[in-house]
């Protein structure tokens, strides 16, 4: 059972959790996110002792109830704020690894072209050699290889002096030329992969830093959940002794409850100019294979990075289910993907949406969470720690007016 008190156990939990949460912060790409942390209330939790004394009033008893409904209500609310907090820090590792990703691309192929470009450099400078060498022994000025490779004004110096030089062929200026160029090209090719590097080994810090704030956070978030886990079962024993009913039978209701809650919350969709007046319609046996390949994983985990096969976060269901079917929506992360529709014309407005339809939520954080729309004013999403694959309906407070139709 579980004794009054202020706040521990679960509540402790919430507050531990969320004092990590808000003290972690995260750089991605090149500008520094911190998502505040939800307001959390204390919990007076009933004990057993209370169920039983109000048991012997009616209107005792009906206070009792509202008590214990009202906490589950608040730890609820608590869960979802801060599983919101984590899916907001995973977001901003998703981003950070992908501008690594690029950054890596970038340096090694300046990497590359810089080595050849030496090659070429050292390659031309022997031909240089060879000509400087032939106009020394014919009495065509006392040359050298270091002049020709010194500095800007000597070199400029000797070529104008080579020009002049009537054993100079045509052929012999341009070689000379083109090892002055090539030697300036291996230089500058050399200085930008030495300034990408750099930038990739702060980025690789950046993507490390937002990986581990992430998984600080998603832990934090699944340890809170399982001590509110503990405390909900015991709490819904309690109604079912206060009511005459089974733990069960109050675990459902309440959950009914409070998914009704939430979609009171707000009253309308949100609206936005229209973009796009006669959208293409979805390609419906794409769509089709999608919403099938994403059902077939309804119960399945969360898990922070999941892309499947057994487990999956919001982005990494919606990708490997588009993949499924032939089609890239942008990769593993919920703005990777939001903007490749933008990118590619794929936004349409939410009052134009279609199954299949890609639908994205977002504050002054960021985007955060992405489901998929099933048809019948509900979506499939993997949502949250703790919380596995599911089909609800469509929520509307966060929603972005626009969505993503990947195919069409």
């Amino acid at each position: 059972m579980f004794a009054r008190r202020r706040p521990r156990g679960a509540a402790a939990a919430v507050v531990s959790a969320l004092a990590i949460a808000a003290g972690l912060v995260m750089v991605a790409g090149s500008g520094t996110v911190a998502s505040a942390a939800p307001n959390v209330r204390s919990v007076d939790y009933p004990t057993w002792g209370d169920v039983q004394r109000a048991k012997a009033n009616q209107a005792a008893k009906q206070a009792e109830v509202a008590k214990i409904q009202g906490i589950l209500n608040q730890l609820s609310t608590q869960a979802d704020a801060l599983g919101k907090v984590a899916e907001q820090k995973a977001e901003l590792s998703n981003q950070a690894n992908a501008a690594l990703a690029t950054a890596t691309k970038k340096t090694d192929r300046l990497q590359s072209q810089a080595k050849a470009a030496a090659k070429r450099a050292d390659k031309s400078s022997k031909r240089a050699s060879a000509v400087i060498a032939q106009l020394a022994q014919t009495g065509g000025g006392d040359f050298s290889v270091g002049l020709l490779f010194g500095s800007a004004k000597s070199t400029d110096q000797l070529l104008s002096t080579l020009s002049t030089a009537s054993r100079l062929s045509q052929s012999a200026s341009e070689i000379l030329k083109q090892a002055q160029f090539d030697k300036n090209t291996a230089s500058s090719l050399a200085a930008s992969a030495k300034v990408a590097e750099k930038k990739r080994k702060a980025l690789a810090d950046d993507a490390q830093s937002a990986s581990d704030a992430a998984k600080k956070a998603s832990d934090a978030a699944l340890a809170q959940l399982a001590e509110q886990q503990a405390a909900a079962q015991t709490m819904y024993a309690q109604l079912a002794s206060l009511k005459n009913s089974t733990a069960a039978v109050e675990e459902q209701y309440q959950l009914g409850v409070e998914e009704e809650a939430r979609q009171n919350a707000v009253k309308t969709p949100p609206s936005a100019p229209i973009i796009n007046p006669n959208p293409p319609a979805p390609v419906a046996g794409a769509v089709a294979g999608a919403i099938a390949y994403a059902e077939a994983q309804l119960g399945e985990p969360y898990a922070y990075g999941g892309a499947g096969p057994n487990s999956w976060d919001c982005s990494g269901l919606t990708m490997m289910s588009y993949r499924s079917v032939g089609v890239s929506i942008g990769g593993h992360g919920v703005t990777m993907q939001y903007n490749t529709m933008k990118a590619e014309g794929r936004l349409v407005n939410l009052s134009q949406l279609q199954p299949g339809d890609l639908l994205f939520y977002a504050d002054g954080g960021g985007f955060y969470h992405v489901t998929m729309a099933v048809g019948g004013g509900k979506m499939i999403e993997a949502p949250r720690a703790g919380v596995p694959v599911r089909i609800v309906p469509i929520r509307y407070g966060d929603l972005v007016p626009y969505v993503g139709r990947p195919t069409g």
